[in-house]
């Protein structure tokens, strides 16, 4: 696979997902999966290892449950399932020959989604084994530019019509850039921002080596290139708009993880780097905040309680669908159907999500697809650990820049859904990519 080919398929299965709406709609989702995984067989990706095995049978476990099994099967590992289907469609009829979902259809499009994405994720972990870590990166980082501005300026102005044109037919608050909700958006930057800063480390890094032999008064000048100082205005628009979006949730999952991520490569750093680390980090967010709305971020975040409250409302009712069916689940992206038999309470608006990833996990997916997608997360987090110890080069920071993202997105994903959406999902992969190729 050439650079070109490689960074050209990687950047359409990124851009593709994410100007359709983020990827909302069945067939652009669907056309997602089939077009990576058809891109896959082209380029000729080879699997190896625990994590592709892991991955692989995630995938096995998805299809299983859209599989059609005689009754008796599925009557005895999902006992439940024939009552929330008949109430489902008002028929007492029961086939000899059912799937374990509540609606097949609807497990479809998430194996789609979920196929797409780990194609991508094999097609970049192939590309960046060859090089192409920065190229891709920059490309993203000039995107996330463009978004970003993009989402600012038609919050401003265009109210409920994205790209100033197209209406959303969602009640709630207000869309943010391509995105129907605005936590959608804030998942989508929380991946992209890290990355961004951990290219900007590394280019700082090995700026800082060239110019130790120049003349302190020139050293600063010969650190901040135009390409450094073009990625630290790339994550200050990206923070400005994830601020602006008024996501709760996504800020402080940011946060927590840039946190974490500092704490744990502190070591990696001598006195002088760190310093520049934390003040690159510090010009970063003191250029975000000046642009973001703090009257409205504090009225945001003094309605917290009230955003618990209604939480544990939607996961207090999302128990019994873990109860009953804790083996094999109702079937991926069949939560909200599963929700208009279950939901006790106002029944005026239906859970359309269980409002965290990881319960709406374990209702869609039961032990089964839990135990799977817990082996999956081990064997990713045992492989990422180990190629960023190995690696010693300037390619380590973006490494960590992509792990911040991602554990980003991992914490916001006990309040929110957002990694569901496809363009999302394809963040995700690349970036997952990035941490565990080999070295360029």
């Amino acid at each position: 696979m050439s650079g070109f080919r490689g960074l050209l398929i990687i950047l359409v299965l990124v851009v593709w997902p994410l100007a359709a709406f983020g990827g909302r709609s069945a067939s652009t989702a669907k056309a997602f999966g089939t077009v990576a995984l058809l891109a896959a067989l082209v380029v000729g990706v080879r699997l190896r290892g625990a994590l592709d095995r892991a991955i692989l049978t995630v995938g096995a476990c998805l299809a299983l449950q859209a599989i059609p099994l005689p009754r008796a099967i599925v009557e005895a590992v999902s006992p439940h399932a024939a009552r929330v289907r008949g109430s489902l469609t008002l028929s007492g009829v029961s086939p000899n020959v059912l799937p374990l979902s509540i609606d097949a259809s609807a497990t479809l499009w998430a194996l789609t989604v979920f196929a797409g994405a780990a194609a991508l994720f094999w097609i970049a972990r192939a590309q960046f084994a060859r090089g192409g870590v920065r190229r891709t990166t920059r490309s993203i980082a000039a995107l996330g530019s463009v978004v970003s501005f993009v989402a600012i300026a038609q919050a401003a102005t265009a109210g409920r019509k994205i790209y100033w044109y197209f209406p959303t037919e969602v009640e709630g608050p207000l869309p943010f850039g391509p995105f129907v909700n605005r936590n959608h958006f804030a998942t989508w930057a929380i991946m992209v921002l890290p990355l961004t800063l951990g290219y900007l480390a590394a280019r700082i890094g090995r700026r800082r080596d060239e110019a130790a032999h120049i003349a302190p008064r020139r050293r600063l000048a010969t650190m901040t290139d135009p390409r450094s100082a073009w990625l630290l205005a790339a994550s200050a628009i990206l923070l400005a708009a994830l601020l602006l979006s008024l996501s709760r949730s996504g800020a402080l999952a940011l946060a927590a993880s840039l946190a974490l991520t500092t704490a744990a490569t502190a070591r990696r750093l001598d006195r002088t780097r760190r310093r520049g680390a934390l003040a690159a980090l510090a010009g970063v967010a003191l250029l975000g905040v000046m642009w973001a709305d703090l009257p409205a971020l504090r009225e945001r975040f003094a309605g917290t309680q009230v955003g618990v409250a209604n939480r544990l409302v939607i996961w207090r009712e999302t128990g019994p669908v873990i109860r009953d069916f804790w083996l094999t689940g109702t079937g991926a992206g069949t939560y909200e159907k599963a929700m208009r038999v279950y939901q006790r309470s106002d029944r005026t608006v239906f859970f359309n999500q269980a409002h965290s990833h990881y319960m709406q996990a374990a209702a869609e997916g039961g032990l089964v697809l839990a135990v799977a997608l817990l082996i999956a997360g081990f064997a990713f987090v045992r492989l990422a650990r180990d190629r960023i110890r190995q690696d010693e080069s300037g390619l380590a920071w973006i490494r960590i820049g992509a792990a911040c993202g991602l554990g980003a997105a991992a914490l916001q994903s006990v309040w929110e859904t957002g990694l569901t959406m496809p363009a999302n999902a394809a963040i995700a992969a690349v970036l997952a990519a990035v941490v565990t190729c080999r070295k360029e």
